[in-house]
């Protein structure tokens, strides 16, 4: 890591050399053959971007002046010093209208030129086909009100009716520190640059260990989206769903589709309904995916439009025009299947010469992958095979009642009745005489019944009730019942869903739970995703009461309970614990435990989102 930057900081260093140095290159022989030819218009452009305002020094060859400015020589193959001057100044409006410089909202800033460098023209003049030896500067002024998070550059330096290409080499520093960025950008290829004005770019001889750190706060700050001129493809195989989120620059995706608009630089609200289905239309063809060796189409869940005001998109904003030059366009592509997959296909074939590579990270349960697709390889199909690693559904099963002990049956205590019996006896037999006699032999009785009873007894073959639920009986069975519930939703389809909460509740409740808990996790500003139950944690619970009915044992239970649920999208988490309080009633059903009454006693508390990346 340390090489890389090192290496790359050298390399700018010496493009800043060779940027800042504004005298003009001394005339040499020249070869007036096409091969001698500059083939491309070179712009070299040392941008140092203040809080307030940034400057931007343009050194660019002369020749610029007779490919765009057309300059041409007189009848003895020199040029004219007037109208080299002349054209010099023209060529500046020219670059400071065609090197434009947006704000993060897309707002056109407004140059001012101040500062022209002429070429020394010797007193022999300029001859035709020297004009590539000699060099121009221009030093170009853009005043902002604050300091800007972001500044997204763009050129168009082709001239009218010309196919010549042009290349605008910017080396760009931000103030407070000596490290540069360095970017070559191409017609209509904008570069978006981000400042942390509390903590700029590290110096040079900063250690591994600093960037690591700073590189790796840069990356939290972004949500992991660090660059705003690449595509970035997140691909998720799950038990029931392939999904393919993709976020792609405006001006990129515009390189391939004709978006009609009435502002070059922005598409307004009307214009991105109909930029929607252009684009819902452009990617329902390639990039096929296939699911055991099905291909199927896809299912757009979401196609939104992005400013660089957005830094979560997970997050559905609030609609508004944007710009052209930084805006995002975020797309969700799923892809059903019935059952879990073996084998899925990604493709990606849309490519062109503004979307040459496209890097994809691959999750598949808590396991990361990357691919990289590529308009430089033969095959881009990322071929993915199941080994296991899909997370298993959790295992649903009734409470049955068999846990429960039943009210013992009735018992006769043959011992203790054979005495009995035989006292009476005994005493009927007895002619009256001592009362003394009479008394001790009934005492004798008692006592031998007495001692008998526990013993000699005879169970009475009939079935009896439930026995009142013990507390302990009460916190388990509803422990199970209550994780249940909410696992029930970590199943594809409705019915399926249906089926596993019967599992745990029963009667109204039974459809009117799921209906409520179906919408509880439809989050509205996510585009309607429904968000994963990662943890239902129980936090109090006790018995309130029973009703104890012939064979039909029930009980009511308050709890508080904490709800962890997630959702995640282009590789970063949200999560979310939500606090309930409730009271249920819970009562045998077919032999099974069953909820079937629920009362909430308090309004759910939701706690505050807590976002983390995905390590890739």
């Amino acid at each position: 890591m340390f090489f890389r930057i090192l290496t790359a900081q050298l390399a700018a260093l010496a493009f800043f050399h060779s940027a800042c140095i504004w005298a003009p290159v001394p005339p040499a022989i020249v070869d007036l053959s096409t091969e001698s030819r500059h083939p491309v218009s070179i712009v070299e452009a040392d941008v140092y971007v203040q809080q307030f305002k940034t400057t931007m020094r343009l050194k660019c060859f002369a020749d610029d002046l007779e490919l765009l400015q057309g300059v041409e020589s007189d009848a003895d193959g020199l040029f004219d010093s007037d109208e080299l001057k002349e054209a010099t100044e023209d060529h500046g409006k020219f670059l400071a209208e065609r090197i434009q410089v947006f704000d993060s909202a897309g707002q056109l800033l407004k140059p001012n030129i101040t500062g022209i460098v002429h070429m020394e023209i010797p007193e022999q003049g300029i001859r035709a086909g020297e004009l590539m030896n000699y060099s121009l500067g221009y030093q170009v002024e853009f005043s902002y009100d604050k300091p800007p998070e972001f500044l997204t550059m763009q050129q168009n330096m082709i001239g009218e009716g010309y196919l010549l290409p042009s290349e605008l080499k910017v080396l760009l520093r931000q103030a407070g520190s000596d490290t540069p960025y360095l970017q070559m950008i191409k017609p209509q290829m904008p570069e978006t640059f981000r400042f942390d004005w509390s903590k700029p770019v590290l110096a040079g001889d900063a250690s591994e260990e600093d960037w690591q750190a700073w590189f790796d706060e840069q990356r939290e700050a972004t949500l992991g989206i660090t660059s705003y001129s690449s595509v970035y493809s997140f691909i998720y195989i799950e038990r029931f769903e392939v999904r393919h989120e993709i976020l792609i620059p405006l001006a990129s995706l515009a390189t391939m589709i004709d978006f009609e608009r009435a502002d070059p630089y922005y598409l307004e609200i009307p214009e991105q309904d109909l930029a929607t289905e252009q684009i819902r239309k452009f990617f329902s063809v390639g990039n096929e995916v296939t699911i055991d060796g099905i291909a199927v189409s896809p299912v757009f869940d979401r196609i939104d439009f992005y400013g660089l005001d957005l830094r979560d998109f997970a997050m559905q904003s609030e609609r508004n025009r944007i710009s052209m030059a930084n805006g995002r366009v975020g797309l969700i592509l799923s892809y059903p299947c019935k059952s879990p997959p073996n084998e899925v296909t990604v493709e990606w074939d849309l490519f062109n010469d503004a979307i040459k590579t496209v890097d994809s990270v691959i999750f598949v349960g808590n396991k990361v992958d990357k691919t990289q697709f590529s308009s430089f390889i033969e095959s881009n199909v990322f071929r993915w095979t199941t080994d296991g690693n899909l997370p298993e559904l959790p295992a649903i099963t009734e409470v049955n009642v068999e846990e429960l002990p039943r009210q013992p049956a009735p018992q006769i205590p043959l011992g203790s009745a054979a005495f009995l019996l035989f006292g009476i006896v005994l005493l009927i037999a007895r002619r009256p005489g001592n009362f003394a006699v009479r008394t001790s032999i009934l005492a004798a009785v008692l006592i031998a019944c007495w001692i008998a009873w526990p013993h000699f007894r005879y169970t009475l073959p009939v079935k009896t009730g439930f026995a009142s639920v013990p507390a302990e009986t009460a916190d388990s069975v509803f422990d199970r019942l209550h994780k249940n519930m909410f696992r029930a939703f970590d199943y594809y389809s409705e019915s399926d869903v249906y089926d596993a909460l019967a599992r745990s509740v029963d009667g109204p409740l039974l459809r009117d739970l799921y209906l409520k808990i179906q919408e509880s996790l439809r989050v509205r500003e996510q585009g309607g995703a429904v968000s994963r139950i990662d943890e239902v944690q129980l936090e109090s619970g006790s018995l309130v009461e029973q009703e104890t009915a012939p064979g039909v044992p029930a009980f009511d239970y308050r709890c508080k309970w904490n709800l962890v649920g997630s959702i995640e999208h282009w590789g970063h988490i949200h999560q979310r614990t939500n606090q309930y309080d409730a009271r249920f009633h819970v009562e045998l059903r077919d032999g099974s435990w069953k909820i079937t009454a629920m009362e909430t006693l308090d309004e759910p508390k939701q706690g505050i989102v807590k976002t983390s990346l995905r390590k890739f």
